[in-house]
């Protein structure tokens, strides 16, 4: 079995992982070999940018302040970042595309040789609906209108394409079970049927531009008060979806983190034979201005996550580096650091000096290679 899991580990990128489970291994043979799976480098040290154009809508002068962020990200040992890609903005009009912010976060995070998760969705307003509110940007409520399925399908196609080896994971719509779907009060956990019909739509489209790509199904609400969230990748089972997501992303928060979730949600996986498609944990962190307590959570969920136990969680992603925008300019919230939005200054707190300081496990690049050597015939 040994000589056969390093197989499956040298020749992974090329057949790809389900045809090597189909072929050699089992998803059980991931789980009970969790000490070996582990091994394989992870971007378990990722963190989340303020983006410029949430904060300062088109200011293209502004645009500097990312890079920035993802400097400061990558000197605290940093391997990864979000991408924003909202449909909403890149075509606000039918035909009109406009990619240049992604260009410029995509060409922020290569300078650092950061890997990027990209968060997709946001129906434009001319693609709405009839049942959506007459109201700009609710596009992050609702999916298309049947009649632009052709529009939606065209246009993640040429964005795979475009990014081509470049960016290489995508996440589509952000939390869809709870507050960004189509009901009030964030009542969609029941609602995966409606989700799956677009999730399939778009790992078409996705798949037909890149083919190398990996996609999730969009950060999924599960924290400590959704109770039973993993139903939800029950129901996209149910209806069909099963095959039109290479990963799931979840957002686990709790105190320090809700781990329940992640083995819910993972056993659901490997029930259905797909043990081989990893978790991503692409928000957690902790709205306190409690910096003791802050530094100590992030150490803890972090020298967690690295152990063989978490083997399934490929991702992990602070929420915010600075803090999240308020009009009083003062908040103290989620961030590893405060930042001054007159001056521009960036300030670390303990909690990022938590980040910056901890032994990190995997970084971007590296490889087991003496692992692999040792399970060589003869050794």
């Amino acid at each position: 079995m040994l000589r056969q899991l390093w197989l499956a580990f040298v020749l992974m990128p090329a057949l790809g992982t389900a045809a090597l489970l189909a072929q050699d291994t089992t998803a059980e043979d991931f789980v009970h070999n969790r000490e070996w799976f582990a091994q394989k480098p992870r971007h378990l040290y990722g963190c989340g940018v303020n983006w410029a154009d949430w904060q300062w809508p088109g200011k293209r002068t502004m645009w500097r302040t990312d890079g920035r962020a993802m400097q400061m990200i990558k000197d605290m040992g940093g391997t990864s970042v979000p991408v924003n890609i909202p449909w909403l903005n890149v075509e606000p009009e039918p035909g009109q595309w406009d990619f240049d912010y992604v260009d410029h976060q995509v060409a922020e995070a290569e300078k650092r040789e950061l890997a990027m998760f990209a968060y997709m969705g946001l129906t434009p307003d001319w693609a709405l609906p009839p049942e959506a509110p007459d109201q700009p940007g609710i596009g992050y409520r609702f999916p298309p209108d049947e009649k632009y399925a052709d529009d939606f399908e065209r246009f993640f196609e040429a964005l795979a394409r475009r990014y081509r080896g470049r960016v290489k994971y995508y996440e589509f719509w952000n939390e869809p079970n709870g507050c960004s779907w189509i009901n009030d009060n964030c009542a969609n956990g029941h609602m995966a049927h409606t989700y799956v019909p677009w999730l399939q739509r778009w790992y078409r489209a996705m798949k037909k531009g890149d083919p190398d790509c990996v996609l999730a199904v969009g950060g999924l609400d599960y924290h400590h008060g959704v109770a039973e969230g993993y139903t939800y990748i029950e129901d996209i089972y149910a209806h069909g979806g099963g095959d039109y997501f290479d990963a799931v992303a979840i957002h686990p928060y709790g105190d320090p983190l809700h781990w329940q979730a992640i083995h819910d949600t993972y056993d659901v996986l490997v029930r259905h034979g797909d043990g081989h498609k990893k978790l991503w944990l692409n928000e957690y962190g902790w709205n306190t201005t409690d910096e003791a307590s802050k530094a100590r959570q992030l150490r803890e969920v972090l020298t967690e996550l690295a152990r063989p136990e978490y083997h399934m969680v490929f991702q992990a992603n602070y929420l915010i580096l600075t803090d999240l925008p308020s009009e009083a300019q003062t908040t103290h919230d989620y961030g590893l650091c405060g930042r001054d939005l007159s001056s521009l200054e960036i300030t670390p707190r303990e909690s990022y000096e938590a980040f910056r300081d901890l032994p990190k496990r995997w970084r971007a690049g590296d490889a087991p290679e003496s692992m692999a050597r040792a399970l060589l015939p003869g050794s």
